[in-house]
């Protein structure tokens, strides 16, 4: 089993609810911001890990294919930073719940 000390009691109360099967999830999670930035981070959320694969809902097509100009940058920060091995992320619109249709 790979611990994560943090020294935050709640972040560390988190990775062990999670289980090691979340674990990178969770690490991604919690390093979100570092890695793209305050701004970037209010604008995309991470949805899911599979596979190698980061799932990445964006509130807009300009901060879309921001992402997409920076992926390469922002998988290898992810690796090293996080030390989470990715392959891939996927973008994709996040559909906006308030929507009124006429």
């Amino acid at each position: 089993m790979r611990t994560f000390k943090t020294g935050n009691t709640v972040k560390d109360l988190v990775f062990s609810i999670a289980g090691e099967e979340n674990h990178d999830l969770i690490a991604i999670a919690f390093g979100w911001k570092k890695i793209v930035g305050n701004l970037l981070a209010e604008r995309a959320s991470i949805v899911k890990l599979e596979k190698g694969v980061l799932f990445i809902a964006v509130s807009n097509n300009v901060w879309m294919q921001e992402l997409v100009l920076r992926r390469s940058q922002l998988i290898s920060d992810i690796n090293k930073i996080l030390h989470v091995k990715l392959s891939n992320m996927v973008f994709f619109l996040r559909q906006e719940q308030n929507r009124k249709y006429r």
